[in-house]
């Protein structure tokens, strides 16, 4: 047998082996490489990847949970307008929530980000959050992720000692979250430009340009109106443009999602399903938006108007919980 042969058998089975044994630190290295031959944004896109999907996946739910329990808003807000329900925030491929955490927040979360020599504000802020999400579980058990909004359930006896043990952890909770979104999300917002500009380079402006373009608005838009609410500068005026920037941003699909031909599928079939998937919240989202601009141009009471603002922001996240679950299945 030759040395070139022997090499090649050699790499296969050390390949196996630190497959089978876990050790994929040269698989993410590698992975990492191949990103960055693409560009450097690219690579820290999939950094980023699994930290995203710890927010996602884990951080929506308890945030919207402890955002339930804090305003005790159900389905309705005080004025008998529905709210985005429990389903909106289902993960319909999970079997056991503390299963879920363990997977996506709680193992090698920020390895690639590590192997990058990226951001190492980052990683901390991470390690600091995973520590806290372990705290709140150990006190307050989470339930099944069986439809429901909510990781956890409060039992029906509270002795004193634990209400307050529940709402210390909880509260540091929340500010472990909060300190982890300040420091990712910006960094997320800053790649999707350069993705877009990436993707409309290969393919042009297609059905998965239209997508992203979208999801990018429906984020800038959000985050518009909570900049301004922070500030104290947001006018009806501003929430008009950005809620036409986001409608135009919508419409953009419609060349696109026709009737699918039976017994036939393209490429493009995934991103359809998911246009088709998200049109619900979607709508809820625009609808969030015109009563927030309609109520304030007719001088709505301020509660009516902190309301509107709620639900605009709960639609994003409705709308954002249907696009992951969805993504996560097709691509």
């Amino acid at each position: 047998m030759s040395s070139r042969m022997m090499l090649t058998i050699g790499l296969v089975v050390a390949l196996v082996v630190m497959g089978l044994s876990g050790k994929t630190r040269p698989f993410l290295q590698l992975d990492l490489w191949l990103d960055q031959r693409d560009a450097p944004v690219t690579a820290q896109a999939n950094a980023l990847s699994p930290i995203i999907a710890c927010v996602n996946r884990v951080d929506v739910h308890w945030r919207n949970a402890y955002d339930r329990n804090l305003h005790q808003r159900i389905t309705k807000d005080a004025f008998g307008r529905f709210l985005p329900e429990p389903r909106d925030f289902e993960d319909s491929d999970a079997v056991n929530v503390r299963d879920i955490q363990q997977d996506v927040c709680l193992r090698d979360t920020t390895e690639k980000l590590e192997l990058l020599a990226w951001q190492p504000a980052l990683s901390q802020k991470v390690r600091d959050y995973a520590q806290a999400l372990q705290w709140a579980s150990s006190i307050s058990p989470p339930t099944r992720l069986d439809r429901s909004a909510s990781f956890y359930v409060v039992p029906f006896e509270l002795t004193p000692t634990l209400v307050g043990r529940i709402q210390t952890a909880s509260n540091a909770y929340i500010n472990a979250s909060t300190a982890l979104r300040e420091e990712l999300l910006p960094l997320d917002v800053a790649q999707r430009p350069e993705q877009l500009k990436l993707l409309e380079t290969r393919v042009g402006k297609d059905i998965h340009w239209a997508l992203l373009a979208y999801m990018i608005q429906a984020r800038e838009t959000v985050e518009r109106l909570e900049h301004g609410m922070h500030n104290r500068s947001l006018t009806p005026q501003i929430v008009a443009a950005a809620t036409t920037d986001l409608q135009q941003a919508w419409n953009r699909r419609e060349p696109y999602i026709g009737p699918r031909q039976p017994g036939f599928r393209n490429k493009d079939d995934d991103a359809r399903e998911l246009w088709r998937r998200i049109n619900e919240p979607a709508q809820k989202y625009l609808d969030a938006l015109n009563t927030l601009q309609r109520d304030w141009q007719k001088h709505a009471e301020p509660q009516r108007l902190s309301d509107d603002f709620y639900a605009v922001t709960r639609g994003y996240d409705a709308l954002l919980s249907h696009y992951n679950r969805q993504a996560r299945a097709n691509f």
